[in-house]
């Protein structure tokens, strides 16, 4: 089998780099020249075709990236899942804070308005001791 190498290909815009082969080498990128598949790219084995008896890894470069690009979109959608899931923790804890922080108002008017109430009260006192002292005052400077 006739071929030409390279080193990567590219996947949904991403440079990837080409697959390690069993035997551990880079397995190059290469494009047969066959009739049965003229011009289909594979990744092989450095060794592939050369008679020596490795590992004969072999694999399309088509199918390589329809695995890889499924692998891609389904840790995309995960990240996007985990990200959905983020949000919606963050709008939740938006929302409880939104309510405490309400709270937290309704609870500071209700003390005003208490302060303010324990103030007249006392004035309220005041002006009616007054009252009485002023009562005494008046009925026994008559008499």
């Amino acid at each position: 089998m006739a071929s030409s190498q390279a080193s990567s290909c590219v996947v949904n815009d991403i440079e990837m780099e080409s697959p390690s082969c069993w035997c551990g080498l880079k397995a190059p990128l290469k494009i047969s020249h066959t009739h049965k598949n003229p011009g289909r790219k594979f990744y092989a084995c450095p060794t592939y075709g050369t008679g020596e008896t490795r590992c004969q890894f072999f694999i399309w470069a088509d199918i390589l990236q329809s695995v890889i690009s499924e692998k891609y979109l389904t840790r995309e959608n995960e990240i996007r899942k985990r990200e959905d899931a983020l949000l919606l923790r963050e709008y939740e804890a938006q929302k409880k804070e939104d309510k405490l922080l309400e709270r937290e108002k309704t609870l500071q008017k209700q003390d005003d308005d208490l302060h303010k109430m324990i103030v007249e009260n006392r004035v309220v006192r005041i002006l009616l001791c007054l009252y009485w002292i002023v009562s005494v005052v008046i009925v026994f400077g008559w008499f």
